[in-house]
Order: C-alpha cells, then structure tokens, then sequence
C-alpha cells in the first residue's frame, strides 16, 4: 500500500505542474509571470491544491512503509522519515495557498520565502532518513542509497542555486514507490 500511496501522491504532484501553468517557472520577468497567471488563472488555481494533496499522499506513503519496514531501527527512520516530509507538505501547503490567493505578489517574488524554504529542507531531510531507513531495513540496499544520492544531489543543487524544482522529490518517490510495490 505504501508504494502505491508513493506513486498515486507522485502522479498527483506532477498532474497539478502539468496543468499548473509551468512556464511561469522559467519566466525571468516578472510582468510577463502575471501576464501568464492571468490568463490562465483558473488552471493556476486548480494546480495548487493538486500539488499539496500530492505532496502529503507521498508522505503518507511513507508512513505507511515505516509501519511494515524491518527492524526497529528501520521503522524509526522511515517514521522519522515520514514526520519530516508532512510536516514539509504542510509548509507547502501554506506556500501554495499564497500562490494561489496572491497571484500578483507570487509573480514578483515578494511572497515570504520560508514556508517554501521549510518544505525543501523538511523534504530533504525526510528523504534522507527514509533512504536510511531503507538501507537499515536490509532489503533492496540499493535503493537505500540510491535514494540517499539523489538526496545529497538534490540539497547541494538547491544550496548552490537558492531554488530547486520539486517536481524531482516526486519523480524519485514514483520511482521507490514502483520498486517497493
């Protein structure tokens, strides 16, 4: 059940940045961010619950693993592991109510920056004990540090560059949640 709580919150996640207006993500000026949100104001709207509720479904996933991981210091860290990424989603969550209920300053950059700044460390830091817990549970160590690298590759990219697109937490998700089922 876990690994398909991984994929389903993973599908959700990428459906919501499909439909969500992606091109305001590369988009350097700022008036021609909002130009793109209002004409596609309702798409935008829609995408942001969609990226939450993906979110949380993945960190649920988790949670769900912990419960059937191997050995208890497996169960820890995946639980552990699952605390981190709802609470990240959590914070995500109050990011994309912004996003959403404040459109103009989104387009800008004056939004404050710490409820998506919690999110990328909480999801971080749940991704790196849920690849420990994977490879204290014995079984499929690869995986373990398979996720572990993506982990450190994806903090290192997002302390270099100040930013980090977080369709890749749920690509690598979808991609543990397909193995583990």
């Amino acid at each position: 059940m876990g690994g398909i709580l991984l994929i389903t919150g993973s599908i959700v996640f990428l459906v919501g940045a499909a439909i969500g207006v992606p091109g305001v993500f590369m988009e350097a000026d700022a008036h021609e961010r909002l130009r793109m949100l209002n004409e596609h104001l309702t798409m935008w709207r829609i995408a942001q619950p969609l990226y939450g509720l993906g979110a949380m479904i993945a960190a649920i996933g988790v949670a769900v693993l912990a419960a059937a991981a191997h050995g208890r210091t497996a169960r820890v860290l995946v639980a552990a592991g699952s605390v981190a990424l709802i609470l990240g989603a959590l914070a995500w969550a109050w990011s994309l109510y912004l996003r959403g209920t404040r459109v103009s300053e989104f387009a800008f950059g004056t939004l404050p920056g710490w409820p998506f700044a919690a999110y990328v460390l909480l999801t971080i830091g749940g991704l790196a004990l849920f690849g420990a817990g994977l490879l204290a549970g014995g079984s499929r160590p690869w995986l373990g540090w398979l996720t572990l690298a993506a982990d450190v590759l994806m903090l290192a990219g997002y302390l270099w560059f100040k930013d980090i697109p977080p369709f890749v937490f749920y690509l690598l998700l979808l991609a543990i949640g397909a193995v583990v089922i």
